[in-house]
């Protein structure tokens, strides 16, 4: 049983900015996405848990969201 690999949202960032040391994406974007279940996640306490695989998911384009804000025109 592999287990998945779960960050608190500094540590998520933190490890992102090791891969791309110019990415935008911030605490604030991942506490977001999370809050809106977009990426999995759990809450523990005051702490949020980050599903890296779910959010790597979605920065990769694997996985889309549909925003109903959205201009698809």
């Amino acid at each position: 049983m592999a287990l998945h690999r779960m960050r608190t949202i500094a540590e998520a960032v933190a490890e992102i900015l090791e891969i791309d040391a110019d990415s935008a994406i911030t605490a604030n974007c991942i506490r977001n996405l999370c809050n809106n279940g977009i990426v999995k996640c759990f809450y523990t306490g005051k702490k949020i848990l980050v599903d890296m695989e779910s959010l790597y998911d979605l920065i990769n384009g694997e996985k889309t969201v549909n925003n109903p804000t959205q201009n698809n025109e």
